[in-house]
């Protein structure tokens, strides 16, 4: 089977990271990279229409741009098959049109135009809605890998296609996965000193019977991954705050968001995805479900 990872590169220091991580999960999967850059002629002009010595110069800054990308992945990888596309219009539609059958879509946090911080530049969030394929955004402090793989897991709905994605990657970087759902187990009463030994019992028991769901429904994925290491784990509190902040010690996190449903690809994003979108110190992968 042909593995193809897309990555928007646009020269900037997101796109340069954005690159370097589509030729790492390329060669983990053994597959091509393909590096898309678009350009926009947009309309200024009184007179209605756009010099065409214009769009010709930004067809080949593109081209350069994109073969810049092609070079420095072929250099990283000798031997891997390495494609360019431009494509003219805006970039979040092109970048979901040119990933449509891809295996992965990657993304830096920000492009040429956007502010240093850790909010999600638009176009990425654009180009989110607009996939249909896994996309990953890279983001999060640049350090040493630990081995890790963190998967969001709702217990009360679980998303079958990204404990399949969570497992392979994992698989193919030789890490351990971490499945971790989270419920709000700060019940009222707690310092009531009359219920308190009542309280502890029930929230144990809590945890116990929803780390037993857990397990269960990891249970398929784990048989046809058993060389993966997988460690669950219940949390109380908020999903997004609870998430994020395990998200300094992994190496991605995966996450699942809905696929449109109006006749239309893309993702709906959920407040949990959305969250570690803007706030994750790790890169977010994001895998479209039923």
């Amino acid at each position: 089977m042909k593995h193809t990872v897309v990555v928007g590169y646009d020269q900037s220091p997101s796109g340069e990271r954005a690159l370097g991580q589509a030729g790492r999960e390329a060669a983990w999967r053994n597959g091509s990279v393909t590096v898309v850059n678009a350009f926009q002629a947009v309309l200024t002009s009184p007179i209605g229409y756009f010099p065409t010595d214009v769009e010709t110069s930004l067809k080949e800054a593109a081209d350069e741009i994109a073969a810049a990308g092609v070079a420095g992945v072929r250099q990283r990888y000798p031997g891997m098959t390495v494609d360019s596309a431009v494509v003219a219009g805006p970039a979040a539609d092109a970048l979901a049109e040119a990933s449509r059958d891809a295996d992965l879509l990657v993304l830096g946090n920000r492009g040429r135009g956007g502010f240093a911080g850790l909010l999600l530049g638009s176009v990425s969030m654009r180009t989110l809605t607009l996939a249909s394929c896994p996309t990953m955004i890279v983001r999060g402090a640049q350090r040493d890998p630990v081995h890790t793989v963190l998967l969001a897991v709702d217990v009360a709905d679980p998303a079958e296609e990204s404990m399949d994605f969570a497992f392979a990657d994992a698989s193919m970087r030789r890490a351990q996965l971490k499945a971790v759902t989270v419920w709000d187990l700060d019940w009222i009463g707690a310092d009531d000193p009359d219920t308190a030994d009542s309280l502890v019992k029930a929230e144990r028991n809590a945890r116990a019977d929803i780390r037993s769901t857990l397990e269960r429904q990891l249970r398929p994925w784990h048989a046809e991954h058993p060389e993966v290491h997988v460690v669950a784990e219940v949390l109380g509190g908020t999903p997004s705050a609870a998430l994020t902040d395990l998200t300094g010690s992994t190496d991605l996190i995966v996450a699942g968001a809905h696929r449109r449903g109006d006749d239309h690809l893309g993702m709906r994003p959920g407040p949990t995805a959305h969250t570690l979108l803007h706030h994750a110190d790790c890169p977010v992968v994001v895998v479209p479900r039923a």
